[in-house]
């Protein structure tokens, strides 16, 4: 009986039945330091058990290698970056192309830049970093693009010049504030994020741009630093709807997760939204839609941004890109719904 073809083990192939990470796979094929030698005899068992002698297995790893994609993001838990991965995801696939994926949590928001460098002593195709503050990654994007490397961020890199997606984030809050004021709202806080990204402060600029183009007098107690995450949102808000005289009649959010912890605050405080409280979102993550009341936001289409910047990212590994950078600008929407009452 002729023997069936043996089948090509992938990376996959060998992390799964290993039970180590496919990165540690190439990390054991290529010899690099830092894996204990139990974890090489782990692998090296199943290429054994397979038939394998490692130049095979090489071969097959170089290759692909040469289709690896390195994806940085901000937060995991902030869904915006989780749809981000969506439409990135549905441009590399189809192409053959696959990822590794770095990113931060609540408790270390720095972690995917330590694991984000720690790869950079490999061969991979190219890389996407999408960071609200991509000021932290500031000297790893120097050091991708010293070595030559295909790279597109998510919006601009400060003072570092790389192939972008963005969106105007000004524009976005001035759309915010005018249409609260056309609907008759004139006592307006703003919810800030991180003071330290250069994102957030140009959020702040436009909110206050779109008060000064309606004649409405700007006031330092209209913008409160909260921060990007649900929970800072809730406790921002607590903070400000407690005080009954001074309570504003809406809210800006500079993104959806801020207005999800609005929302919670509310409730706990008795006060219904758009009724008492009118909320406007930003970034338009699927999850504003199933909020009761379904959330009014700024939307910068996050999955559509993925796949801008995942198919920037081909064409240049391509070759298509070689004179200059280019830039693609996303234009946002006001995605109107029923968390805003005219007055």
């Amino acid at each position: 009986m002729e023997k069936s073809p043996r089948k090509i083990l992938t990376a996959k192939d060998v992390a799964d039945l290993s039970g180590v990470s496919r990165t540690t796979v190439f990390a054991v094929m290529a010899g690099k330091a830092g894996v204990t030698e139990k974890t090489r005899e782990k692998v090296f068992s199943i290429l054994r058990s397979h038939g394998y002698q490692n130049g095979a297995v090489q071969k097959t790893l170089v290759a692909e290698f040469s289709k690896m994609i390195e994806v940085v993001i901000g937060n995991i838990n902030n869904p915006f970056y989780t749809e981000v991965i969506t439409g990135i995801n549905s441009v590399l696939a189809p192409q053959g192309f696959h990822h590794i994926l770095h990113h931060g949590t609540d408790n270390d928001p720095q972690e995917g830049i330590a694991s984000f460098e720690s790869m950079r002593a490999y061969d991979l195709r190219g890389y996407i970093i999408a960071a609200g503050e991509m000021e932290r990654y500031e000297q790893h994007i120097r050091n991708v693009v010293k070595a030559g490397r295909p790279l597109v961020t998510i919006m601009p890199a400060p003072g570092i010049e790389t192939h972008v997606v963005s969106f105007d984030n000004r524009s976005c809050s001035r759309d915010a504030a005018a249409y609260l004021i056309n609907r008759g709202h004139r006592n307006i806080t703003y919810l800030a994020g991180p003071a330290r990204s250069a994102i957030s402060k140009e959020r702040v600029i436009g909110f206050i741009e779109g008060l000064v183009a309606h004649d409405l007098e700007f006031r330092d107690s209209m913008t409160i630093r909260a921060g990007d995450t649900s929970a800072d949102g809730y406790a921002a808000a607590m903070k400000i709807l407690r005080k009954k005289e001074s309570r504003p009649t809406a809210i800006v959010c500079c993104n959806d997760l801020v207005a999800i912890g609005v929302y919670k605050a509310a409730y706990e405080l008795g006060l219904r939204i758009p009724d008492d409280l009118s909320v406007v979102g930003f970034d338009g993550i699927e999850m504003g839609e199933v909020l009761g009341p379904p959330l009014t936001t700024l939307s910068i289409f996050p999955k559509k941004i993925g796949a801008k910047a995942a198919q920037l990212l081909v064409e240049t590994i391509g070759g298509q890109h070689t004179r200059g950078y280019r830039e693609i600008v996303v234009k946002h929407a006001l995605v109107e719904r029923e968390s805003v009452r005219s007055l």
